[in-house]
């Protein structure tokens, strides 16, 4: 008897928005092959839209309370707080291919987010957007892998690089340093797909999402514009990569095709809600000649990114440490005065956080005001409307412990904001005694200011394969359920605690009866891949792709 794969294919930010007009126009024939021959639906990726938390939600079947991981960095990057980037070395709970790996089955990773340094697994595993370079130990498992890659003539990159920041190319052509990663991302995928033995294998795209923070056309260009011919040709490009790699798959394999979040235009309505806590008294800023000194410094930070070769960077970066530490850490938020200040709201982070006394390097909201201030917001959030058509702009503002779960709870946001995608824009209006007020955002001057495309809450999930429904669809999918389906693919018990289920309903039912879910108390492995923290090289390499991406300012 054959044994069965599984290839989980991720698109980072990947949407049926458009696969689904793109397939019937006859441009994407081979994701019209999988979602008419197998099962397709919209997966539910809020409130982790973050994909440092949607991919380690992906692999492990846990919301962040339970593995810990709600961003990219571990603390807001404000005046008096030391941040880091996280790694997997910060994830809290398992991921599907160790215990796969230690059942004695033959695993493939690649370029996962939160997968650095590299898990020693029966297999092998290219760590992913965290990882700082090609040339670090963690990179690769084994470590001959990287010479491999090379051996056969691939370019490999972590990431593309200062993105934001390149200037000039063709805007109807795809940006160069995207190319780049998407031949040799997609050629490391096949070459180890043919060449490596896998029982399950995962790997992860990121271009998808690149190019659609930097390239989505404004709202209410059509299809047959110019202007889509960026992301087109990256969608393009993956099908065909796809129909690749169903070559190289025999009958008994399930193809799963998932993102972890979805995507739409960027609006700047969200960068308005710190100036209207400052108009109700929530939040303080500077003024006088230390607001300006702020302000020269962040000037000062992201015009020299600008200017200054990348390789004079880090000496000047060593030479100045302290105008440097200074800059990084006041740049996001710099204007706001602590000591004012009951509330703030992270854009880039999408964070909502009370300055809590004793929590906040700066907290003055004491412990009993808390709850109260909370229900202050939630019903300030809830009467933000967009000026134009008067709808409201955030559907729900959840308290953090009805959304998440677990012994890293302290660590989620203080409220979750449901944005009301449909009806966004780049204003806010909300109503003090009889006038509205009207909000614009402010000019912006971080590396964001070159989004044009955001994360929406619903990503892609396809499923392929000998035992799975044909041209059917399944409901209520969640970025929880993938990891215990992939378990189930593999007739590996599913951990009791897990906040996924098995994806039941896009299996046959004469499979579900030869295979029944197997549940076990959830084994403990974490293994200790490295005890050695990131150092400040290593440190300043993620930071820097991160800022240059736009995820942190």
């Amino acid at each position: 008897m054959k044994k069965h794969r599984t290839l989980i294919i991720g698109l980072d930010g990947a949407t049926f928005d458009l696969i689904h007009p793109w397939a019937q126009a006859g441009h994407l024939p081979t994701f019209a092959k999988l979602m008419a021959q197998g099962v397709h639906a919209p997966l539910r990726a809020w409130p982790n839209l973050c994909s440092a938390a949607a991919w380690s939600s992906i692999v492990t079947g846990y919301n962040p309370g339970q593995h810990g991981v709600f961003n990219f960095v571990d603390a807001l990057p404000q005046v008096g707080t030391k941040w880091r980037p996280f790694t997997a070395a910060d994830r809290k709970k398992d991921p599907f291919w160790r215990f796969l790996s230690a059942s004695g089955k033959c695993v493939g990773v690649i370029n996962v987010p939160i997968t650095y340094p590299a898990d020693p697994i029966n297999g092998f595993m290219l760590s992913g957007m965290d990882t700082p370079d090609i040339h670090s130990p963690g990179f690769a498992h084994p470590p001959a892998l990287r010479g491999e890659l090379q051996d056969q003539g691939i370019d490999y990159v972590i990431d593309v690089p200062r993105l934001l920041l390149s200037e000039g190319g063709n805007p109807h052509q795809v940006p160069r340093p995207i190319q780049r990663m998407m031949d040799g991302h997609s050629r490391t995928i096949l070459h180890l797909m043919k060449t490596h033995p896998w029982d399950a294998l995962m790997a992860v795209l990121v271009v998808t999402d690149r190019v659609q923070h930097f390239c989505w056309p404004a709202e209410g260009v059509s299809f047959e514009k110019p202007d889509w011919t960026p992301i087109l040709s990256i969608y393009q490009q993956i099908d065909s990569f796809l129909s690749k790699a169903l070559e190289l798959i025999d009958e008994n394999t399930t193809v799963l095709i998932i993102s972890d979040h979805g995507f739409g235009p960027l609006f700047l309505a969200r960068r308005c809600l710190n100036q209207l806590f400052a108009q109700l008294g929530l939040l303080g800023y500077r003024s006088g000649a230390t607001r300006l000194t702020n302000k020269l410094l962040e000037r000062v930070l992201v015009y020299g990114r600008k200017i200054i070769p990348f390789s004079l960077q880090k000496s000047l970066a060593k030479t100045f440490s302290g105008l440097h530490h200074r800059a990084i850490h006041e740049h996001d938020l710099s204007s706001i005065d602590w000591s004012l200040t009951k509330v703030f709201y992270s854009p880039h982070m999408g964070t909502l956080t009370i300055n809590l006394k004793g929590r906040e390097p700066e907290g003055i909201v004491l412990a009993k005001d808390y709850d109260p201030l909370r229900k202050q917001i939630q019903d300030i959030l809830l009467n933000i409307k967009d000026p134009v058509s008067e709808r409201q702009l955030i559907k729900a503002a959840h308290l953090r412990e009805d959304i998440f779960h677990g012994p890293y709870l302290e660590k989620a946001p203080d409220l979750v904001i449901e944005w009301n995608s449909e009806v966004l824009q780049n204003s806010i209006s909300y109503s003090v005694g009889k006038e509205p007020v009207i909000i614009q955002p402010p000019k912006r001057v971080d590396a964001g200011e070159r989004w044009t495309g955001d994360h929406r809450p619903y990503g892609i999930f396809i499923a392929y394969g000998p035992d799975i429904k044909r041209g059917s669809t399944v409901s209520n999918a969640t970025l929880y359920d993938i990891a215990p389906t992939i378990l189930y693919l593999q007739d590996h018990p599913i951990p009791k605690d897990v906040d996924g289920r098995v994806l039941i309903d896009i299996f046959t039912e004469d499979h579900l009866n030869r295979h029944p879910i197997q549940y076990s108390e959830p084994p403990d492995i974490q293994w200790k891949v490295s005890a050695t923290e990131l150092d400040a090289d290593e440190t300043r390499k993620i930071e820097e792709r991160l800022r240059g991406l736009g995820y942190i300012e």
